[in-house]
């Protein structure tokens, strides 16, 4: 079972996840941070699976929303 699929049976974390990995006056996300403190551009690869978990709770397919990560995910397989 995916990140996403978990995701998706969990409404509450969800919501969070939606609501903490937005978008800052910059552009970049408000929580992903590597070590070095530098911010990831957003929407983050967190943001895109909790989008699709989103996508899925309101009768998606998995696998069938796409996004900025979409190929880079593909690619790793």
């Amino acid at each position: 079972m995916s990140l996403v699929a978990v995701l998706a049976g969990m409404p509450d974390l969800l919501e969070r996840t939606l609501i903490e990995h937005a978008p800052d006056s910059r552009g970049q996300c408000r929580e992903c941070r590597d070590s070095s403190g530098i911010s990831a551009a957003w929407p983050c690869m967190m943001r895109e699976m909790a989008d699709e978990a989103s996508d899925i709770r309101n009768g998606g397919l998995p696998g069938t929303y796409g996004g900025r990560h979409r190929t880079l995910r593909a690619v790793r397989g």
